[in-house]
């Protein structure tokens, strides 16, 4: 294993007027927070799809080569402070065969691919260990030299860390080149990721939108042109919406 909520008070808000001097439905706001809320989930669900089979090709690509057993690749946020793990039990199946799991956190792609695919290879180090019966952690998590000579095996550099031992790890140059394909996949999974994210971030609330209030407190939200071309007008009060 490699390691390195507040709750929100939500205010409710009144309720905005239109134009005519209506209010929204509070039943369709709901319905409509939903939608933005399912959309945002799925949106997030497909870009860690997209990294996870990054991972899952780079993971053949290093067991081709080594001839570590196969895993399934887990990618999460829900990791708190553990940048990647590694099952010892073969929690996985498909058809007659069992997998191990190797699971690695999405809290720290912002480190880069170079420090994913060093976690990838530490945790990929592991599942060595298991294979040829070495036990290269003790029980306390603590990282031992039959670990690090395995991870340094495979190109890594590991340093030794208070606590969990020879743990720390680092893709040197020399490294990188080794996998160069495997991190490939990686940056190019990760650049998609950003992309999704910075298109989806585009697609949100205009912020250009100017507020406009009427004589009776009724708020809506409309473009500068809009509101000079149209004055809207509050049905209920009568007067024009003003910005």
């Amino acid at each position: 294993m490699e390691m390195p909520p507040l709750r929100a008070r939500i205010r409710p808000r009144k309720r905005m007027g239109d134009a005519r001097g209506f209010t929204k439905s509070p039943r369709k706001t709901r319905d409509r927070r939903k939608e933005l809320m399912n959309t945002a989930t799925l949106e997030k669900s497909e870009r860690l799809s997209t990294i996870a089979t990054a991972l899952e090709n780079a993971h053949e690509i290093i067991r081709e080569k080594t001839g570590a057993p196969r895993a399934t690749i887990l990618v999460t946020r829900k990791t708190g402070r553990t940048m990647g793990h590694f099952t010892h039990a073969k929690i996985w199946k498909a058809g007659e065969e069992n997998f191990h799991e190797i699971m690695i956190s999405a809290n720290y792609f912002e480190r880069g691919a170079r420090a994913v695919l060093g976690t990838l290879l530490h945790e990929t180090a592991h599942s060595l260990d298991l294979q040829a019966g070495i036990q290269g952690v003790t029980g306390d998590g603590y990282h031992n030299k039959k670990f690090k000579a395995t991870a340094e095996a495979l190109g890594l550099t590991i340093t030794q860390a208070q606590g969990i031992g020879w743990s720390v790890t680092d893709v040197s140059d020399e490294c990188a080149e080794r996998w160069a394909e495997a991190l490939a996949l990686i940056e190019n999974a990760l650049s998609l990721m950003a992309d999704t994210e910075q298109a989806g971030k585009t697609r949100g609330r205009n912020k250009n939108l100017k507020s406009a209030r009427c004589g009776c407190g009724g708020v809506i939200r409309l473009s500068a042109s809009v509101l000079e071309k149209c004055a809207p007008k509050c049905d209920n009060c009568g007067e024009y919406f003003r910005a």
